[in-house]
């Protein structure tokens, strides 16, 4: 007779990204394990990391015990309408080892958000990572997961491995080089206003897009109060809003995934086909080539994603999966929009409207007249003296 394991994965996004969120549990489903034979993997939080091999096979063993695994997926949101819950668990329909049920938070935190001032692509359910205790106490822990995301490997043996009755909150992937955060330029630049202690949780922290929560120590020490009481006073100051939240109260009670776990998809770009320049500092070389060659998540940041600009890097890796869900008839009806959308964005009263609602106070700042007189003299001289 066979044991059953449940993995609770947590999705929280609102009505606008049904579609990645079909990418999103499809290539899960396809990718995870179905079984899991006695434990995991190795764990080693002594070192405060979890040393997750990914993907690695597992064989059938006559002496140990042979468990299936449910993955009860589960969507925090406000506004999906009935269409699109039904379009999505008929995403995951052909997956007999998992289930999928809405939650309508109701519009919680809906304060915390209008107070936050960067709120770039994200929506107001960012911040339910942050209430996971109060919707998700009959487990021990959970893995909470962004969605504009491709999964590639198996979920589960972070899942396994992570120990509840450890003294971690969470566990993620940590920036390999913690300095890569500077310079504190464009969107970085609100880090300037952080004490030392706070922004050595941002620099140490771990990124948001795939995150193992321990709701059981969560619940031992009150920990969404913590939380949530932090963003309400702070989320003025937030930057990556729940991440910022999550780290700031955390840290440094964080265990530290493989980065296998989170590969942005632009790393090919950044450091080469081998990721040649990219130096081995928190994680080592065969951390960094395993995620290279086996990602677990395949993570699109940034505000440009393979439904709003399909030529970003790693795209057809997304529409491979987007294929094999009801969604693609869908979002090839949005293709126009999006290509007159990047269009707009090259004209000049696209530019200019844009740098009006970045800069309101421009008419009052004396660089603004300083760059559009050498803009006007470096174009009459090009006139002037043509090459």
């Amino acid at each position: 007779m066979e044991d059953k394991i449940v993995i609770p994965v947590v999705f929280c996004f609102d009505n606008n990204y049904v579609i990645p969120a079909s990418v999103a549990f499809y290539s899960l489903l396809e990718n995870a394990s179905k079984y899991v034979m006695g434990g995991g993997g190795k764990t080693d939080l002594s070192q405060n990391s979890l040393t997750l091999p990914s993907q690695t096979p597992q064989t059938k063993t006559p002496n140990r015990k042979k468990s299936k695994i449910l993955y009860k997926l589960y969507v925090m949101h406000n506004d999906i309408t009935s269409e699109n819950q039904n379009l999505l668990k008929s995403t995951i329909g052909q997956f007999s080892y998992a289930t999928l049920d809405f939650i309508n938070a109701k519009n919680a935190l809906k304060e915390v958000w209008a107070s936050n001032r960067s709120k770039n692509h994200f929506a107001l359910e960012v911040f339910y990572k942050l209430l996971l205790e109060s919707y998700f106490s009959q487990y021990d822990k959970v893995i909470v997961s962004d969605v504009d995301v491709v999964f590639l490997g198996d979920v589960s043996r972070s899942f396994l491995d992570f120990d509840a009755n450890s003294h971690y909150y969470i566990a993620g992937v940590r920036a390999n080089n913690p300095n890569e955060i500077y310079p504190l330029k464009g969107w970085k630049e609100g880090y300037k206003a952080f004490s030392k202690k706070e922004f050595e949780a941002i620099q140490y922290g771990v990124g948001g897009g795939y995150l193992i929560a321990n709701i059981k120590l969560w619940k031992k020490d009150n920990i969404q109060k913590k939380l949530v009481d932090y963003a309400y006073k702070n989320a003025h100051r937030l930057i990556l809003a729940e991440q910022d939240t999550l780290n700031l109260i955390l840290y440094p009670h964080i265990a530290t995934l493989t980065p296998a776990h989170i590969v942005g998809h632009k790393m090919w770009e950044l450091y080469g086909e081998n990721w040649e320049g990219y130096i081995p500092n928190i994680y080592t070389q065969e951390q960094i080539d395993d995620a290279r060659n086996n990602p677990i998540q395949l993570h699109f940041i940034g505000h440009l994603k393979p439904w709003n600009t399909p030529n970003v890097a790693k795209s057809e890796v997304w529409i491979n999966y987007l294929v094999k869900t009801p969604y693609l008839k869908k979002w090839l009806g949005t293709l126009t929009d999006v290509i007159v959308s990047e269009y707009l964005k090259t004209t000049w009263r696209y530019k200019i409207m844009k740098y009006i609602k970045e800069n309101p106070a421009f008419v009052l700042d004396f660089r603004f007249y300083c760059k559009l007189t050498r803009k006007i003299y470096k174009g009459l001289w090009s006139r002037i003296h043509p090459k």
